[in-house]
């Protein structure tokens, strides 16, 4: 299928029924918002976007729906007003980023970039519903290389020349969680210009370590602070796939890998603890470690001569 700017053709999508859920704010109770339907409609409001709402997201089987990750980088998407010129929003999902990031003013393109078709697809969708076809494209790619040829002229394109740069990824599978991460910067070499701005959701239970790691994936880079965080929130055993993630980072521990972050059930104000401890918590009262989600900021300038 031809990738143009104006994304996906109107009539190469099947329109879904629609089931619209208004989100709220970023909740405390729990990581992820209760109530959100395996597929439907939502709508994001001035609470979380401020003067870039609103903006309908739709999503279907085979797409992961907004959470709590999703409503903070939105957050400080809709807070960073100094994003201008043309940017990325690395692994776009449903395109959400994408769309709000390429509703500020100073912002000329965003090309959203996604190896699953399934996000792409809907992405495309939702960059067309919400009116955003001269500004958005989206991309099926592994990393910032494309998977179509024919969007490969596109990528060229943006070979130095990327503002800004915003992802939420999930964690990476087989090993610390962090790759995925490491890859938004590593792998965003050949585009990053002086003062390319990254904009990257790394939850708190990462670490100051893993945090600031980063700056030695991309010769130049460097952290600039916390962008946007909610607050403590759980993070929530029920839920396999974050069951399964505090096992494989408790087991990277034992490995001998750098320690994680979580707070104390039991006492958030208590020091933190890593992994294995808040699995032995978990397992010996139930009660979820907590987490925050967060989206720190770094910035690219060109190294010195002689420097790094």
């Amino acid at each position: 299928m031809r990738i143009g700017r104006g994304g996906l053709r109107p009539d190469a999508v099947a329109r879904r029924p629609p089931r619209t859920v208004i989100v709220p704010p970023i909740g405390v109770q729990s990581v992820e918002q209760p109530g959100i339907p395996p597929e439907g409609e939502v709508v994001l409001g001035s609470d979380l976007l401020g003067a870039l709402a609103p903006i309908t997201i739709r999503y279907g089987p085979g797409v992961y729906p907004l959470t709590d990750a999703s409503r903070v980088t939105l957050r400080a998407v809709a807070a960073a007003g100094r994003l201008h010129g043309r940017g990325v929003d690395w692994g776009c999902g449903t395109g959400c980023l994408a769309i709000a990031a390429a509703r500020h003013t100073a912002v000329r393109q965003v090309i959203g970039l996604d190896v699953v078709t399934a996000n792409v697809l809907t992405a495309r969708e939702n960059v067309a519903l919400n009116g955003m076809n001269e500004r958005v494209a989206i991309v099926h790619a592994d990393s910032y290389d494309p998977l179509d040829d024919g969007a490969r002229p596109l990528l060229e394109s943006l070979h130095g020349q990327v503002d800004f740069v915003v992802a939420n990824p999930p964690a990476s599978p087989a090993d610390d969680g962090f790759s995925f991460r490491r890859r938004v910067v590593r792998d965003a070499a050949r585009f990053v210009r002086d003062g390319t701005v990254f904009l990257v959701q790394i939850s708190a239970q990462y670490g100051r370590e893993r945090i600031h790691s980063l700056e030695a994936e991309l010769p130049g880079l460097r952290y600039e602070g916390c962008a946007a965080s909610t607050p403590w929130v759980a993070f929530d055993q029920t839920r396999p796939d974050l069951r399964y993630l505090l096992r494989a980072y408790a087991a990277h521990e034992d490995r001998g890998g750098a320690a994680y972050a979580f707070g104390d059930p039991r006492d958030p104000n208590a020091a933190q603890i890593d992994a294995r401890a808040a699995l032995a918590i978990y397992c010996e009262v139930g009660a979820s470690p907590l987490s925050r989600w967060q989206v720190h900021e770094f910035r690219w300038r060109p190294p010195q001569a002689g420097g790094s």
